[in-house]
């Protein structure tokens, strides 16, 4: 089995962090950082040889070829700055498997024109964009002159009979309007109004569930506020250190455009969209905005140690006879969709089996609102065991794969689900599947080994099955 913890997350844009910033202040900053050997561009070139390699030692080199292309797709820093053109990029795309954030609806929006106008019942949907933000969105039915045409974010909308019907990004955000054709008529904009009080106010993006962001004394009576995270590591004469980036899209009744951050005022080139970097040192951030406010944390340890070694260990059935059965895991995390993992199982015994392995864990993609990730497992084990009196080691190099769903059922909690795969061939095979829910902190894990190998006096083979709770060890580097 292999575990690897936090859950592999693509890369996503990254902002660099001023010198205000570092002292604690707030600060609106568009640009790329420079200063993290773990999320820098360049740095996927090493990681990348080394899964070719390791793919071309046993054989893959389609693999080879495909992972290193992949490697250097998650590793592209290209970004939109936030907020910019981010309802135009929301009008084209559609997302089938969403998962709502929250209990918005179209009561909370409204067209400010004279026109007679509804939205189309059932017409709200939510679309991911640029991988970190979901957009509301809906349909909305128009009357107007046959013949009128109708503008919107440079796509043009003809109305054959009195009636135009237009899909429309539920955001106050700047240039976000519809212009009819004609003289004197003013762009039509979209206003946010507080029909209710919303579930929750603060909605965090599925991207902070790692971070841990907490929410405190939230008081919005006349808006809603949208947060996306992102995690990086800079590099410092001590080592990695922590920091997030926190990206807020905060709709007012008044359209307001200033945000106060522990009293520092920020405008936003949209109105909607705000920047904030946070490090260890931050504190509580107190934000205020068209009259609403609310608190927010996130606790972020000094220090980003790499290297983890984690413990596993519960009752199993071994040969058919229930044993302790502890398993040691480590790792070392090179980026964000990249580690080298390691684990070492064995049953509490007289001359135990014991199964080493040794696997680059590669995210290939993620899918269904970011939840959903695919990782490749590239490397080979080596077993100890006793046959007739002699001791044996073998080595052979089973492929896996691993499947996992973020916040799965409850936030913050991962269900995942893998194994490794080698058939029988000369009396050699290899099957070590999972099953785990929990996150890095502590988690369950089902897990099934049954191997063969060949032996002086034949084929030699064990089986394996049970439950078991982990938790971490330390960290270090």
């Amino acid at each position: 089995m292999i575990l690897v913890w936090p859950p592999s997350r693509v890369l996503r844009p990254r902002f660099r962090q001023s010198k205000l910033a570092r002292v604690g202040q707030p600060q609106i900053i568009l640009k790329h950082s420079q200063s993290s050997r773990l999320n820098d561009p360049d740095s996927s070139e090493p990681v990348q040889k080394v899964l070719r390699r390791v793919a071309l030692a046993f054989g893959l080199p389609l693999i080879a070829g495909i992972s290193g292309g992949l490697a250097i797709a998650q590793t592209d820093g290209s970004f939109q700055p936030p907020g910019q053109f981010l309802a135009r990029s929301a009008l084209v795309l559609s997302d089938q498997f969403i998962f709502t954030p929250s209990d918005l609806d179209l009561d909370f929006f409204t067209l400010d024109t004279d026109l007679k106008w509804e939205w189309v019942p059932g017409s709200l949907e939510w679309v991911r964009v640029d991988r970190r933000f979901l957009v509301p969105k809906a349909r909305a039915r128009i009357k107007v002159e046959p013949g009128t045409t109708l503008r919107y974010h440079d796509v043009l909308f003809h109305a054959s009979t009195d009636t135009i019907e237009v899909p429309v990004i539920l955001s106050h955000e700047a240039g976000n309007h519809l212009l009819l054709s004609g003289k004197n008529v003013r762009p039509i904009k979209v206003r946010f109004r507080h029909a209710r009080d919303l579930n929750p106010g603060v909605v965090l993006d599925s991207n902070c569930s790692q971070t841990r962001v907490q929410i405190s004394s939230p008081k919005l009576d006349h808006s809603w506020v949208y947060v996306s995270c992102l995690t990086v590591h800079p590099k410092q004469d001590t080592g990695f250190v922590m920091r997030s980036d926190l990206e807020l899209r905060w709709e007012t009744e008044s359209g307001a455009r200033t945000i106060r951050i522990n009293g520092v005022e920020s405008d936003s080139a949209d109105g909607v969209s705000h920047l904030l970097s946070y490090n260890p040192e931050s504190g509580v951030y107190h934000l205020e905005k068209g009259g609403d406010s609310f608190d927010l944390k996130v606790p972020l340890p000094e220090k980003f140690h790499p290297l983890w070694v984690s413990l596993g260990i519960g009752p199993y059935s071994h040969q058919n006879v229930v044993r302790a059965f502890p398993t040691i895991y480590a790792g070392y995390y090179f980026s964000e969709g990249m580690k080298l993992a390691s684990f070492s199982a064995f049953p509490i015994r007289a001359k135990p089996e014991v199964d080493t392995g040794l696997y680059l864990v590669s995210e290939q993609f993620r899918g269904i609102d970011e939840r959903i990730h695919f990782n490749l497992l590239l490397g080979a084990h080596v077993l100890s065991f006793h046959s007739d009196g002699k001791q044996y080691i073998r080595m052979s190099a089973p492929q896996g794969i691993e499947i996992g769903f973020r916040d799965f059922l409850i936030r913050r909690q991962n269900f995942t689900f893998g194994g490794f795969f080698y058939p029988l061939i000369s009396n050699r095979s290899y099957i070590n599947s999972w099953i785990r829910f929990g996150n890095s902190s502590f988690f369950y894990e089902f897990n099934f080994i049954q191997w063969q190998e060949p032996t002086d006096a034949g084929a030699f083979s064990a089986k394996s099955a049970g439950v078991s709770i982990g938790f971490p060890l330390f960290r270090a580097l």
